[in-house]
């Protein structure tokens, strides 16, 4: 059954109501029509069923036959920051990250990112990430859309925005000891942020900066790893240890 998200103010008590990109989709490329059965997520944790009644071209609106409590979110908050990359690895870095049930991404301006963006690019590229974002928790079944940054923000302002988080971490190559394991947390972790580094890796200067905004240097072991791969493999080892793998 196909699914759909719709914010809260789209619902009434008997009815939902599609708006937006969905709508063009439905019409046109599934070419649905009233009587099809969809899925329909409210972004806080229910899903619903819904038989289609109203297939117009500005919005499409149904009738709820049922409402379900959905467990797929983690249950630890975990805060994404990736220092910008090349090409299009930060697409695929956003999908993946969805799958492993991040809460909210942040691109990170760093001093030896190779990646730039104009500043006239980062709303179509963090609009374009949301979307991924947004289709991928469809296809793999979460009941919320990770946040995606609407801009590209510095070390400083990421670290500013994460101040209230359990615990902050920076992985970093330049780490010979400290595994992940090492790391002694609070009783109850809530919420993670961390930072990986681009491609040229992070520099003494940001580092000592981190560390005074209170983000421990972690290792990922002995091997380099490419930038687009380390934020999936740092997810998978948090949600295993504090979330729900």
């Amino acid at each position: 059954m196909h699914r759909f998200f719709v914010s809260p103010d789209g619902f009434s008590e008997k009815t939902a109501t599609i708006k937006g990109p969905d709508v063009n989709h439905i019409r046109t490329v599934l070419r649905m029509k009233p009587g099809d059965r969809v899925e329909v997520i409210d972004g806080e944790g229910f899903q619903y069923e819904v038989v289609l009644a109203e297939v117009e071209r500005d919005y499409v609106r149904g009738k709820i036959l049922s409402k379900t409590a959905m467990q797929t979110e983690s249950p630890v908050n975990i805060r994404m920051g990736q220092a910008l990359i090349k090409g299009n690895a930060f697409d695929l870095l956003v999908r993946k990250a969805t799958e492993l049930g991040v809460h909210s991404i942040v691109a990170i301006r760093t001093q030896r990112c190779v990646a730039r963006l104009a500043k006239e690019s980062e709303s179509y590229r963090t609009q374009r990430w949301q979307r991924i974002a947004e289709e991928a928790s469809k296809q793999c079944g979460r009941s919320r859309v990770p946040e995606i940054h609407s801009t590209v923000l510095s070390i400083e302002e990421f670290c500013q925005q994460s101040s209230d988080c359990d615990l902050k971490l920076v992985f970093w190559e330049e780490e010979q000891k400290t595994r992940l394991q090492d790391i002694i947390s609070p009783d109850s972790v809530s919420s993670i942020a961390f930072l990986a580094g681009p491609e040229g890796g992070w520099t003494e200067e940001e580092v000592d900066f981190l560390k005074q905004q209170g983000f421990q240097t972690v290792t990922l072991g002995p091997r380099l790893l490419k930038a687009d791969s380390a934020s999936l493999v740092i997810l998978s080892l948090l949600q295993h240890r504090w979330g729900d793998l």
